[in-house]
């Protein structure tokens, strides 16, 4: 079951990220450091959830390290995001940073099915899901549906 509740949450973050970063937003310092606060508490919240599980099934105990492990990563990788915002550091700067995130929140998700984390943590991974989406239009430049990019 959880599985499928994961499937539907990813469903939903990427529908939503596509229709909210039809272009790119103009960039307001204030507001990305913001939502990028907002996100480094979403991680934190998450890892402190993960790490209140305790390993049920030996056979996933890997997985669920694995899981912990790049939660934490995600964590670190958030914090140094909004810290080079609050520096100042704009879109340019922070960009990579910015798509590490995206990726080891992908990576987290991965983790997590294999880990089978239990459904407690599941609240937590929608506090990231949903702090991520607010920051998609000020680095992503996405079509809006129905078009395609022209370069």
């Amino acid at each position: 079951m959880f599985r499928g509740i994961v499937a539907l949450a990813t469903a939903a973050l990427v529908i939503t990220a596509g229709a909210a970063s039809a272009e790119l937003a103009t960039w307001n310092q204030e507001r990305v450091a913001k939502y990028a606060e907002e996100l480094t508490v979403a991680t934190n919240n998450l890892k402190q959830a993960l790490d209140a599980v305790g390993i049920q099934n030996i056979a996933q105990q890997n997985a669920m390290y694995q899981a912990k492990d790049t939660v934490e990563m995600l964590h670190r990788a958030s914090t140094g995001l909004a810290e080079s915002l609050k520096q100042g550091k704009g879109r340019d700067e922070t960009l990579p940073r910015f798509k590490r995130v995206d990726t080891l929140r992908r990576d987290a998700e991965e983790d997590g099915r294999r880990a089978d984390i239990p459904e407690s943590v599941f609240a937590r991974v929608f506090e990231v899901g949903g702090a991520l989406i607010k920051l998609y239009p000020y680095y992503i430049d996405q079509p809006a549906r129905g078009e395609e990019k022209t370069e």
